[in-house]
């Protein structure tokens, strides 16, 4: 299948500038000794840093459309192929969904990313002064000093109600995202927000934040880029699974249901949607306007790392995923696990990228994505 995405129109060559050639037939083109950046390069770069994985798909884009693609192994254990259009938990490349629309509310109310979170969260709940006074740029950047992984209700509500007694320095949470599914469907309409508070019981109130969080997602971020209404539970018959690698045997896991659990993580798409995001992201004002972006870019707004590479910056988010297989404490040999990445580079290239098994550690997809980026650039 071919996949195309077209978020801005291509320009074309004018004709008149051809006119002006026809003297220059006969003479020899002068070749640039510049380097310039191969997409081919940065496949096979990709495929080799992969290699011992049970099964991956990644997407290049470059000027906004799909310059190349793979499809390797197996995603599931019952031997279904690894496919770009198979559906994938894309774990903590949810914040950055969260984050982008996020964003969207800080330019258009009295709210910025230095406003406190504390009227923006339920009523109901009961809120330590510490944690009203955080900022949505302290979450937005895992400043807060809040700590832990756990993001069912239950825990959000328990981390309201505790002191923050950690450094308020940068340490990775995912409550920090989580806590936008019961903070955007405030922002987004506070009478309707507080009219379904007072009328609805805590469990069905909970289910309606869900439901609302991810419906706002979906209409700031995904459906801005063409895709259609997607939410934080599997698909039946269409999922990628959680495996081992070799030489470990090969087992799997299901990614279960993240609804009541989703902002810092728990997204499902194939990792062709995740392409367009990030294609969108960087190429179209389509989600995000050129002063949004910006907010987000410069503040690392959603954007896990930051870092160098040939020609500039480049920005993204991973995910990862497993469940403990081996009873041993940490990600070990023998466990089931995923990645994910969604990366944009310099010269206009975009990356998203699937890994449907681990070994006996996490890869180090910036590490591999930076190394085979900076190899692609060849001489003309």
């Amino acid at each position: 299948m071919k996949h195309v995405i077209k978020p801005f129109k291509t320009l074309a060559v004018s004709a008149m500038t051809l006119a002006g050639l026809a003297s220059c037939e006969k003479e020899m083109p002068i070749k640039s000794n510049d380097a310039y950046f191969s997409t081919a390069e940065f496949k096979k770069n990709l495929k080799a840093a992969l290699a011992g994985a049970r099964g991956y798909q990644f997407a290049i884009t470059q000027n906004g459309q799909v310059a190349d693609t793979a499809e390797y192994g197996i995603a599931t254990v019952g031997g279904a192929k690894s496919d770009l259009d198979m559906f994938i938990n894309v774990a903590s490349v949810t914040k950055t969904l969260t984050a982008a629309t996020v964003v969207q509310y800080m330019l258009q109310k009295d709210v910025t990313i230095e406003s406190k979170i504390g009227a923006w969260l339920p009523a109901s709940w009961a809120v330590h002064d510490t944690i009203k006074k955080l900022s949505f740029k302290q979450l937005l950047t895992h400043t807060s000093g809040i700590r832990g992984s756990a993001t069912e209700w239950s825990s959000l509500m328990t981390t309201a109600a505790s002191p923050i007694t950690a450094p308020q320095s940068y340490e990775y949470s995912n409550i920090n995202f989580a806590l936008f599914r019961a903070i955007l469907p405030k922002l987004h309409d506070s009478a309707k927000f507080r009219q379904r508070e007072l009328s609805l019981p805590a469990a069905d109130f909970q289910l309606w934040m869900s439901q609302e969080y991810m419906r706002l997602v979906n209409l700031h971020v995904l459906s801005k880029a063409g895709i259609p209404a997607r939410g934080c539970a599997p698909v039946t018959g269409k999922m990628s699974m959680m495996m081992t690698e070799g030489p470990y045997r090969l087992i799997g896991s299901d990614f279960g249901d993240w609804s009541n659990k989703c902002g810092g993580g728990g997204w499902v798409l194939t990792t062709m949607e995740m392409a367009r995001v990030i294609v969108y992201l960087t190429h179209s004002d389509n989600i995000l306007s050129p002063e949004e972006r910006a907010l987000m870019d410069n503040n690392r707004l959603g954007w896990v790392a930051r870092f160098p590479v040939k020609g500039g910056l480049a920005y993204g988010h991973d995910g990862a995923l497993y469940v403990n297989r081996n009873k041993e404490e940490g990600l070990n040999g023998g466990d089931v696990g995923s990645q994910t990445l969604i990366i944009k580079l310099p010269a206009k290239v975009e990356l998203a990228l699937g890994v449907n098994s681990v070994k006996d550690g996490w890869r180090d997809l910036y590490d591999i994505v930076a190394a085979a980026y900076n190899k692609s650039w060849v001489n003309n």
